[in-house]
């Protein structure tokens, strides 16, 4: 009953605070600061109450897909929340408190009990996973960045009034942010790798090989990219797409076959 009431604040509050940035998107004050860190205060808070109660429970830790997902959220919506209270991130907020919102009532009805009676904890192995976690959230927060910079630049194209007197961020202020965060993710996802391949066992053994490949092939992708800018100053609509295509490889990388055997074949 408890992880249902957290699930349900968290949502709501989510769901609330995407509806305050969205109503004011354009606006030339843009939405309220204040109201929009007291909504998504809560649902931050709600959030993280049911990650505690979701995966540490009596029985055994619950490792589930459905949990390290909701992990990564929360830590992405905790960074990017951060960084607004700095930096204009009218367009990013809406993006993850909905899919937050999404994803934490998503959570309910998608079975998700993988439960182990103890964890064995070598510093190789934290240190691992927790690189890798932390790569895929700033990567994923650097491909938010790469689309919002692709929607204020066609806008401006456009010669769109509304966004030139809007609070949106300037163009060249996201455009740098992007870079500099794609330039730290791939600095981190390398390590995460060089760390995987140097202390771990089994890195292409059969059950894992698809994640090892997959995710070099996601950390080739943003490598060239952010290469490529600082050498021959790549940017644009192709740098965004291939972001997001990183982005996407490096989730199936990190997801795919886990949500495969937890969720779809559990139904079966």
């Amino acid at each position: 009953m408890l992880i249902i009431s957290l699930t349900i604040i968290a949502s709501l509050f989510y769901v609330l605070a995407t509806s305050h940035v969205l109503s004011r998107l354009f606006h030339q004050q843009g939405p309220s600061q204040k109201v929009t860190i007291i909504l998504s205060t809560v649902a931050i808070l709600a959030h993280m109450l049911l990650l505690v109660n979701s995966v540490f429970r009596a029985d055994g830790q619950d490792l589930s897909i459905v949990n390290v997902a909701l992990l990564t959220c929360w830590i992405i919506v905790l960074c990017v929340t951060t960084v607004s209270l700095k930096f204009p991130a009218t367009l990013l907020l809406p993006v993850v408190y909905g899919f937050a919102a999404l994803l934490t009532i998503s959570s309910l009805f998608i079975p998700h009990h993988v439960l182990l009676q103890s964890i064995n904890v070598e510093l190789a192995l934290v240190a691992h996973i927790s690189l890798s976690l932390l790569a895929y959230c700033i990567l994923i927060i650097a491909t938010l960045y790469g689309v919002q910079f692709y929607f204020i630049d066609k806008r401006l194209k456009r010669k769109d009034l509304a966004i030139v007197h809007s609070h949106l961020p300037p163009l060249m202020v996201v455009e740098r942010q992007l870079y500099q965060l794609l330039n730290l993710g791939t600095v981190l996802l390398s390590v995460a790798l060089i760390t995987g391949f140097v202390f771990l066992d089994g890195m292409f053994a059969k059950e894992f090989i698809h994640k090892t490949i997959l995710s070099l092939v996601a950390w080739a992708i943003f490598t060239t990219i952010a290469v490529g800018h600082v050498k021959r100053g790549w940017r644009g609509k192709v740098v965004v797409v291939s972001i997001m295509i990183a982005a996407f490889t490096l989730t199936l990388a990190y997801f795919g076959s886990r949500f495969i055997q937890e969720v779809i074949l559990n139904k079966f």
